[in-house]
């Protein structure tokens, strides 16, 4: 009887330990390097944060968000909160060339790294010790060469229905570290080889803002027209377009941007590239999968092609999610190597898979 007792007792410890290890919650923070709620640099970030933290929810994974507002040096202090807190994972985005800065600090930790949107640069790969690039576990991108490339292509285009001989191109850049920012200017450099008609006359840093991009493209094109504005973000795009208006150029000139944001007084761009946006969601199914099913998961460092054109079917339904934020009304499970049919993350799928 002592031992069936015994055994009943070992049975029921075991059990115990094993629900609550199968119940315990991944911990992650993840340190934005934008703001909570929309801003000068427009609602991409805290949009990114909310796909985030409806991923998270679906996925049970205990998610804490650090926001730096748009300050590299806050965002390398918060790395010692996000320390304090002992997660598992740390999402961090490579923002102004940071990332190494804010490495060091987790020497001596177990923490591992998940670099989202903006991994290392080159210059960085080449430099930075093994003992803090080792605790990089993977990296989820977008292509930015490719956006920057397509975004010039389709303002071209769009242009060139005014029947000009040569077209004029004013270029808004993000700023002069983030490898995003670089990359898409590398894209738009690239996509004005090939078409030798369209003269850049000026590109600028305006550091994402829509008010430093209005105060730029006023003070330029009042003294030098164009036909095309360029600009590495919605939220420039947006100020571009303000300018434009002032100035009674707005319709005669095309303009672009990046992120399919959603303007709060109805500005609206010509062309615009989006989807990634959604990538934050993505990292969270990533370490999830890396964290509870290690050997269903194929690679933790991807480049996706997640960016669509304005042309795209599903961009009506995405911005009407985004306007509405309806985040939570996706089913995120879906996408996890755990579900009976894993679904492609893409958004087509995104905007279909509802609970």
């Amino acid at each position: 009887m002592k031992i069936l007792v015994r055994l009943l007792f070992i049975f029921i410890l075991f059990s115990s330990a094993f629900s609550v290890f199968a119940n315990a919650k991944m911990k992650v923070v993840f340190i934005n390097p934008g703001s909570e709620s929309t801003n000068d640099s427009g609602d991409f970030w805290p949009n990114v944060n909310r796909f985030m933290m409806a991923a998270a929810e679906d996925l049970n994974v205990q998610l804490t968000s650090l926001h730096a507002d748009r300050n590299h040096i806050l965002m390398k202090q918060l790395v010692t909160d996000a320390i304090a807190s002992k997660p598992d994972y740390l999402i961090l985005v490579n923002e102004k060339e940071m990332l190494p800065y804010m490495l060091e600090q987790l020497a001596g930790t177990n923490i591992k790294v998940f670099l989202l949107l903006n991994k290392f640069s080159r210059a960085q790969q080449k430099t930075l010790p093994k003992s803090l690039s080792s605790k990089v576990i993977g990296c989820l991108s977008p292509n930015n060469q490719e956006v920057g490339e397509q975004l010039a292509d389709a303002l071209i285009a769009r242009a060139s229905k005014l029947n000009k001989p040569s077209l004029n191109m004013y270029a808004l850049l993000g700023d002069y570290n983030t490898p995003a920012a670089r990359e898409r200017q590398v894209g738009l450099t690239r996509a004005l080889k090939k078409h030798p008609h369209v003269t850049l006359i000026d590109s600028t840093v305006a550091n994402w803002s829509e008010s430093k991009a209005f105060d730029k493209t006023y003070g330029v094109l009042s003294k030098h027209p164009a036909d095309i504005v360029w600009a590495a973000n919605d939220a420039m795009a947006f100020g571009a377009i303000a300018a434009l208006k002032q100035l009674a150029q707005a319709e005669n000139v095309v303009v672009g941007g990046i992120n399919w944001d959603v303007h709060a007084k109805g500005l609206m761009t010509d062309v615009s590239f989006g989807g990634h946006v959604t990538l934050g969601a993505k990292a969270i199914l990533m370490l999830n999968d890396y964290h509870f099913y290690p050997k269903k998961v194929s690679s933790m460092s991807q480049r996706v092609a997640i960016f669509e054109s304005s042309d795209s079917p599903v961009r009506d339904r995405f911005v009407t999610l985004l306007r509405e934020q309806q985040f939570s009304q996706i089913d995120y499970s879906r996408f996890t190597v755990a579900a009976e049919h894993p679904l492609e993350f893409n958004l087509t799928n995104l905007v279909n898979t509802t609970h």
